[in-house]
């Protein structure tokens, strides 16, 4: 039975159940199509009727006086695209139609990521952090900070779990590091020879177990006291807030807050932007491992079934090339600079 648009849009949203947003754009694309006059069937959607409905999507964008119309016109080919592909892993179209190449289209979002002289940037920054008032932990409240700066950036953890900073949060405590090379999760074959960390995702519980290599485990075991207790939490130094403490050690780096390419208005970088920064540099380093990396929901049997992905994260998390600050601590110079051996504040 032939399957319209609709149908299989429908399908889609169901099995992948995206935010509510995400819906809502879908279904104006679809609105659009349906204007546009569109009465092929997915099994009949061929690169000439896709190249006529984007061209128009673009060309209504123009005369309604649109702001971004190759941006509109893109959106909707991600759409069809999105749709498209999976209607091709689910064996309701023999073959995947060939797409027009996507308009050009102006930037809105602007750099959502860190670079890593920023990174750096911010690893030594924490060195002039304030003792809290307080702070009781005869470890600076820099040293959690630099191991955090680190877990953020090597695994793209929630905030959650670094810093319970809300009673449901579950954050990485003692008992959940091990300092064997097998893991504590028999399914998974690799050997650590750095050991292993668990933890669970905010959002979705899912729980991970994770090899570290030289540079986490360098920065785990800094925080680590002569008797810890299992149940006691890895880092400190969060607070109630830690956005807020992240957002003064943007100034401390003298990282500009970033712009909205949009509205033109600046907006500051909030520890979220360190998960994005993960996927960013996992994807350059290993093409698709951040899928994986960071937990998100995969679509597809194929990935779901018959990919690697456990030998894929292993492998990527091992060989992911570190910003040159992260490598201070394993080559000795926590409380000095690298450079000139300038003794940091909070090691004098």
């Amino acid at each position: 039975m032939p399957t319209t648009l609709k149908v299989a849009v429908s399908k889609y949203l169901s099995a992948k159940s995206p935010s509510l947003g995400t819906r809502h754009e879908y279904q104006t694309t679809l609105a659009k199509w349906d204007q546009w006059g569109g009465g092929v069937t997915i099994e009949k959607l061929e690169r000439k009727q896709i190249r006529e409905f984007l061209d128009w999507v673009y060309e209504r964008a123009v005369e309604h006086d649109g702001k971004n119309p190759g941006r509109t016109a893109n959106k909707a080919r991600e759409h069809l695209r999105a749709v498209a592909s999976w209607a091709w892993e689910q064996d309701l179209i023999e073959s995947l139609p060939r797409f027009p190449q996507p308009r050009l289209q102006r930037e809105v979002a602007g750099r959502h990521y860190l670079i890593k002289s920023e990174i750096n940037a911010l690893y030594f920054a924490t060195h002039a952090m304030e003792r809290p008032r307080g702070w009781a932990s005869s470890i600076p409240i820099g040293r959690f900070w630099r191991a955090a700066l680190v877990v953020f950036f090597n695994y793209g953890l929630d905030t959650g779990t670094v810093w319970k900073s809300t009673p449901f949060h579950e954050p990485i405590l003692w008992r959940h590091v091990s300092w064997d090379r097998r893991s504590p999760d028999r399914e998974i074959k690799e050997q650590s020879p750095w050991g292993w960390l668990f933890y669970r995702r905010v959002k979705t519980s899912k729980a991970f177990y994770r090899p570290m290599n030289r540079v986490v485990n360098a920065h785990i075991k800094s925080l680590m006291p002569e008797n810890p207790q299992p149940d006691s939490p890895v880092f400190f130094g969060g607070g109630s807030r830690p956005n807020t403490q992240f957002r003064e050690l943007c100034t401390l780096a003298g990282i500009k807050p970033k712009t909205n390419l949009e509205t033109g208005e600046e907006e500051p970088w909030v520890l979220k932007d360190l998960r994005k920064t993960c996927a960013t540099y996992y994807d350059e380093h290993v093409p698709e491992s951040s899928i994986e990396i960071l937990g998100h929901s995969v679509g597809g049997i194929t990935y779901r079934h018959y990919a690697h992905r456990a030998p894929l994260a292993f492998k990527a998390i091992m060989t992911l090339p570190q910003p040159s600050a992260f490598s201070a601590l394993t080559k000795g110079f926590d409380g000095e600079c690298p450079c000139c051996r300038r003794r940091f504040a909070d090691a004098s």
